[in-house]
């Protein structure tokens, strides 16, 4: 009886092997590459990098945002677990790759372009997904707001210097507000915008003891691409914000800085402004 009831388990047991084999599905063996101590290897991939795992401390990885730096330290030669690795690596549209890693001083190839995977991790894929979903819909807007043409008036110009700026116009659309500001740059150089800062500070001065914090109100999205204001140029940004107020006894401070250069403007757009802006 006890010899019936070991050749059933052992029965049992190889029927649920097999079958727990089933739900593991290997990824395609791939070629082991080489990566040296004295020489950097560069993976060139079509897609950003999202993640990135490397399976040993010998080995280090250097991400960009479209390419990994890849190379041994050089160390514990001896010990043949210290030659041996593997990079996981997934990309923005949800590319998964793993790759085997060795070690060889004398690597004949140091650049390698990355083929797109055929295996997909479906939450980054979604996630990719959904950010063009959003960014089509931004763009859509401001595609709107390109056929209305400036609404203010009565806000006072900011200059300084050789640069001048005008907030032409402040909207409302789909639970967004939208500003655009008008840049001219009355110099013969050109002025690359580096950075546009919203924020929030006093509308006056307030007592000594009285402590204010400001608040930066980051755009969500920028209507064009083209930074740069030509010698004797001008140039329009629209850029757009979730919708925000500012308290009573503040207004919103837009400051331009320029890239590589100290060149800056500012100007100031009134509480009560912003609460009257045009509805599309």
């Amino acid at each position: 009886m006890k010899r019936i009831f070991l050749i059933l388990l052992t029965i049992i047991a190889n029927h649920c092997l097999i079958h727990g084999q089933d739900n593991l599905v290997p990824i395609n063996k791939q070629d082991t590459l080489l990566v040296s101590d004295v020489k950097t290897t560069h993976l060139l991939f079509d897609k950003k990098i999202k993640y990135v795992d490397i399976g040993s401390p010998y080995f280090v990885a250097d991400t960009l945002p479209q390419m990994i730096r890849l190379k041994h330290i050089g160390e514990e030669l001896i010990d043949s677990r210290s030659q041996l690795s593997n990079l996981t690596v997934i990309t923005d549209d949800g590319g998964y790759y793993s790759i085997a890693l060795g070690y060889d001083r004398f690597a004949p190839s140091v650049t390698y372009k990355v083929k797109a995977s055929d295996h997909l991790v479906s939450v980054f894929k979604k996630e990719e997904e959904e950010e063009k979903e959003k960014e089509d819909q931004f763009e859509s807007l401001c595609t709107q707001l390109a056929r209305h043409s400036r609404n203010i008036m009565n806000i006072k110009d900011g200059k300084k210097g050789d640069l001048r700026i005008e907030v032409a116009g402040i909207y409302y659309i789909e639970e967004k507000i939208a500003i655009r500001i008008a840049l001219k740059n009355e110099s013969t150089l050109d002025f690359d915008i580096d950075n546009i800062l919203f924020r929030t500070k006093l509308r006056k001065r307030m007592s000594k003891d009285y402590l204010y914090q400001e608040r930066v109100i980051p755009p969500i999205f920028t209507c064009t691409d083209n930074f740069e204001i030509i010698g004797h140029g001008e140039q329009s940004v629209t850029l757009l914000f979730n919708k925000f107020m500012l308290n009573e006894n503040e207004k919103l401070a837009i400051d331009i800085f320029e890239e590589n250069g100290g060149r800056s403007v500012s100007i100031d757009i009134p509480r009560e402004r912003l609460l009257r802006p045009k509805i599309i």
